[in-house]
């Protein structure tokens, strides 16, 4: 598809590909964003649920249709679903690193969050001190509150900071002086 003669056509379409490959398309109900790309593939991110997500690549198409463009509906599926919730406790995640070294990653002078990576389905779920998590991956909401159930019950429950009600990530980081035990030969790289 020759994106700028589409995006001449199209007043709802925005391009510029110095800075990304795809045409955008804003949607306000629902509220989605969805990026065609000169393969003739659109992805559609923002859905609050699949109905919202198909009604939304119905929209776009419709919109190319309109501008004189012959292209049709097909192939929809839905590649991630994302959900976040949180906790009324702080999460461990220094001892949580240290129990579960080769699923996770906690670099907390990079990212304030944990990431707990399962292998088979490939969820991630990216943990915060203050007991804000974000789960991704899932291919289907039932896979993602079957995951997650299990997660909160056999990892998460038992890492559940009671001792200690501090939620702020940076002061954590100070607290537990994190760089000692993660990125040490950072350190002594600049000294």
């Amino acid at each position: 598809m020759n994106l700028k003669l589409i995006c001449s056509r199209a007043r709802y379409l925005e391009f510029n590909p110095h800075k990304f490959a795809a045409a955008t398309v804003r949607l306000k109900s629902p509220r989605c964003t969805a990026l065609i790309f000169g393969s003739g593939n659109m992805v559609c991110t923002g859905g609050k649920c699949e109905s919202d997500s198909r009604f939304a690549c119905r929209q776009c198409v419709n919109i190319l249709q309109r501008s004189g463009l012959k292209v049709g509906f097909s192939n929809f599926k839905i590649q991630n679903i994302v959900g976040s919730t949180g906790l009324d406790k702080p999460i461990d995640l220094i001892q949580l690193q240290k129990d579960f070294g080769p699923y996770v990653s906690y670099e907390p002078e990079l990212f304030p969050g944990l990431i707990f990576r399962l292998r088979k389905p490939k969820i991630v779920f990216l943990l915060f001190r203050s007991g804000r998590l974000v789960v991704t991956g899932a291919k289907t909401e039932e896979q993602i509150h079957r995951y997650w159930n299990g997660f909160y019950e056999v990892v998460l429950k038992k890492y559940m900071d009671e001792a200690d009600d501090l939620r702020c990530s940076s002061e954590y980081r100070i607290r537990n002086n994190t760089k000692d035990y993660n990125t040490s030969f950072f350190y002594d790289a600049l000294s």
